[in-house]
């Protein structure tokens, strides 16, 4: 077989290679590719955790619930002191008087309740309500990093205030809420909006924030929450949680014992 012959006939494999190299590399500029400049979701939520007290060592403030709309009338206001260390907080309520005493221990993604006449702690979830349209895992530290996955969405004004916005899943059963969209503040780093989610999607619950209180840590100032208003997606029920007394101080280890709850 002659020389030409056999290039006649090795070219259409030849040429066939070259083919489905250029449809491949069409192919794989036509995928959608991560953007370099989108931000880490996972950064962004365990930064907004911090003005809610999540992340920080020694934290103290008291809380003010307050409902309005349906079903605020048999449900009288809260005051309650809540104390916070990284991956701990304890809640105890001042008034009303008939519930003074009752305090709320939560530890990593486990819940404990007392009050006066209970013999011992018992265990409770973070989605047990609190009171009007408040969980209890409401007026916890906020732990959103450690306790949802995060993805990015997208970004978009709340207001005139660009946002960030996340899709948080619950990583496991114990936490507040099964699925979060929440919008994080481009440039302040805070929670500016959330909407609380079943497993399939339907929105429960809407809460918007803010943050007028300020904090010291480590030399560094910090905003810190001073209002949550949590509203129900199909009335006119609402909670607002009013934030304020807030002190970096040191909190004893045993204030998160169960074993001392009682």
């Amino acid at each position: 077989m002659s020389v030409k012959k056999m290039e006649s006939l090795a070219w259409p494999g030849a040429w066939h290679r070259r083919h489905c190299l250029a449809l491949g590399l069409i192919g794989l500029a036509a995928l959608p590719l991560a953007r370099a400049d989108e931000p880490d979701a996972a950064q962004l939520v365990k930064s907004a955790d911090q003005a809610r007290g999540g992340g920080l060592a020694g934290l103290v403030w008291e809380v003010f619930a307050h409902n309005s709309g349906s079903g605020a009338d048999d449900q009288p206001d809260q005051r309650l002191r809540i104390k916070a260390i990284d991956n701990a907080s304890v809640a105890e309520v001042l008034d009303p008087p008939n519930s003074k005493g009752a305090r709320m221990l939560q530890v990593e993604r486990n819940m404990w309740l007392t009050k006066p006449g209970l013999k011992k702690p018992v265990a409770i979830s973070p989605r047990q309500r609190l009171t009007g349209q408040a969980a209890i895992g409401d007026i916890a530290a906020t732990n959103y990093a450690r306790d949802y996955q995060a993805r990015y969405l997208r970004q978009e004004n709340v207001g005139d205030e660009p946002c960030h916005v996340l899709d948080l899943t619950a990583a496991n059963r114990q936490t507040t809420y099964d699925r979060i969209t929440y919008w994080v503040s481009v440039r302040r780093g805070v929670a500016v909006q959330a909407e609380f989610l079943s497993l399939s999607g339907k929105k429960l619950k809407s809460a918007q924030f803010e943050y007028d209180n300020s904090i010291t840590v480590r030399g560094r100032s910090l905003p810190f929450v001073s209002r949550m208003s949590i509203a129900d997606a199909l009335t006119d029920a609402r909670t607002t949680l009013q934030y304020s007394q807030v002190k970096v101080q040191a909190v004893p280890a045993s204030e998160f014992d169960v074993g001392n709850l009682q």
